[in-house]
């Protein structure tokens, strides 16, 4: 009864080990390495598990972002862990946007379902997808009038050098919009609070920051760059691609 007993706990604690690192946290505390396994194996049924709303995504995220850009028409946008290419497509879908985002992800399968839906819906104008981690990107600082990254801060290897990096390429004056877990429970030391992200934006002179419920999991997180500078736009897409070795 006892041998029983201990193989049943053993199962359970097995069970609950293998949804807390690999289902909940998505490997995050196994490693980068784990984390981009996980999402080349899960890559071409992603879409289908997440099941997104594109009316709600064009009306809570595309349109924002271009009102929170406006005049300016033609922005060069940049998405950090794009997957397969929901913030780009969005941006291209949209009627009013005659910009350009660049689009990176570590996950070569998702890259890879995203130039298949790019190319389906001929929006190979709007967007340029590339395999690069967040940590370190490769371009200068001040060039994109807006940078984006959703659902993904917490499974980024190091978070704050990624915010740092997006920030730094994001042009004065600038929109960032990024997200974090309402829930931080099952994530402890990765996922922030509206205050450690309000404490990391500042340091990195960000200000208006605001805070939007989006999600039952996730808060929209909008921040300006500080300062002032000519927006960059569309037509400057061939010298940032240059910068990239």
């Amino acid at each position: 009864m006892m041998i029983i007993l201990a193989l049943v706990t053993l199962t359970l604690i097995a069970g609950f080990l293998y949804w807390w690192l690999i289902i909940e946290t998505e490997g995050v505390y196994l490693g980068r390495r784990v984390v981009v396994a996980l999402y080349d194996l899960v890559a071409p049924r992603y879409d289908r598990i997440k099941q997104f709303d594109e009316q709600a995504d064009l009306m809570l995220i595309s349109q924002p972002i271009m009102s929170r850009l406006q005049p300016l028409a033609d922005p060069l946008i940049l998405d950090v862990a794009t997957g397969t290419g929901r913030l780009p497509l969005l941006m291209a879908r949209n009627a009013s946007f005659q910009g350009h985002v660049i689009g990176l992800d570590a996950s070569g399968r998702m890259l890879k379902r995203a130039r298949q839906k790019v190319a389906a819906e001929h929006f190979v104008d709007f967007i340029t997808l590339m395999r690069q981690d967040a940590g370190e990107l490769p371009f200068p600082n001040d060039s994109f009038d807006a940078v984006t990254c959703l659902e993904a801060l917490e499974f980024l290897p190091d978070p704050q050098a990624a915010l740092a990096e997006m920030v730094r390429v994001l042009r004065p004056g600038g929109t960032l919009l990024a997200t974090i877990r309402i829930d931080t429970r099952w994530m402890p030391d990765r996922a922030w609070s509206e205050g450690k992200m309000r404490r990391e934006l500042e340091a990195l002179a960000m200000c208006a920051i605001q805070f939007q419920i989006w999600q039952d999991d996730y808060t929209q997180v909008w921040a300006r760059k500080a300062g002032d500078s000519p927006a960059v736009g569309a037509g400057k897409l061939a010298e940032v691609l240059a910068s990239v070795s």
